[in-house]
């Protein structure tokens, strides 16, 4: 048996969906255990859909896929290297979106008490990934300055990130 991370009810092992609340299960490859999120705050990994988990797609995590560009040099090829949130017990994926304690693209946040309701968002512009204050009450910082409400500020790996109380790196 295994614990529902949505309902907390125990269910079955190879469960793909929460027999008790009904939610499907977001697994993750390495630790073989369901999560909240999209990715694990344990490993990192990127979670499954318990459809794919039950039928057996889910193994290994996808490797990135390459971008082509072309340019005055010919065809290039590059990796896409997936930026993350590292910290405070937890690893967020970046991906667009509002997040905060009501929810968002970082449900594993709902239990912190600091973070509010509307914390901020995460946004691209022009291919780089920036981060923005919604007005909250505890601030967002990027290398220890505060952030000014609904200003998007750039990130890049090794910036150091604090959602009200939670400290990241950015990986």
């Amino acid at each position: 048996m295994t614990q529902c991370p949505n309902c907390r009810q125990m269910i079955p092992d190879d469960s793909a969906f929460c027999d008790q609340c009904g939610k499907e299960l977001m697994w993750c490859p390495e630790c073989r255990r369901p999560k909240r999120g999209t990715s694990c705050p344990v490993c990192g990994n990127d979670l499954i859909p318990g459809r794919k988990w039950q039928a057996g797609l889910g193994e290994a995590s996808p490797s990135p896929s390459p971008v082509i560009s072309s340019g005055a040099e010919g065809v290039v090829e590059k990796s896409q290297k997936v930026l993350k949130l590292v910290g405070s017990g937890y690893v967020l994926t970046l991906q667009e979106g509002a997040f905060g304690r009501r929810g968002g693209i970082w449900p594993e946040l709902s239990s912190c008490q600091y973070v509010s309701g509307n914390h901020g968002v995460i946004g691209k512009s022009g291919g780089n990934w920036t981060i923005a204050d919604s007005g909250s009450t505890n601030g967002t910082y990027v290398n220890g300055a505060r952030l000014s409400a609904g200003v998007a500020t750039p990130i890049k790996a090794g910036d150091k990130v604090r959602i009200a109380t939670l400290d990241f790196t950015v990986q």
